[in-house]
């Protein structure tokens, strides 16, 4: 994440950035500053969305990472695809082993 001054983000630089900006160094030692790098309409998610939302934003745009920000645009972590999948499969299978449960008369956890 890129922030400014007061720490709030105004963007990002990716693997996908750095490459795309390779072809416009010179030499080993590339001058470029963040702000011409960076991509600036940066997809994010709050603290308090849904998992199923996170993951439809990550789907639609095709990312594998999402910064997660305050209501101040202060960066508080980055979710990882995987995590949010992990996530969602974790929630299937205590439902699952729940229904299980309720099947098989045992009494809830």
């Amino acid at each position: 994440m890129v922030c400014d001054d007061s720490g709030r983000m105004t963007g990002v630089i990716s693997k996908t950035d750095v490459v795309g900006r390779i072809s416009h160094c010179t030499g080993c030692s590339c001058t470029m500053a963040a702000a011409d790098v960076m991509t600036k309409e940066v997809a994010f998610c709050r603290p308090g969305d849904g998992m199923r939302d996170v993951w439809s934003v990550i789907k639609e745009r095709g990312l594998k990472n999402l910064p997660v920000v305050d209501e101040n645009s202060m960066p508080l972590g980055v979710l990882n695809a995987r995590d949010v999948l992990q996530a969602a499969l974790d929630e299937v299978e205590y439902e699952e082993q729940l229904l299980c449960d309720y099947v098989m008369c045992v009494g809830y956890r």
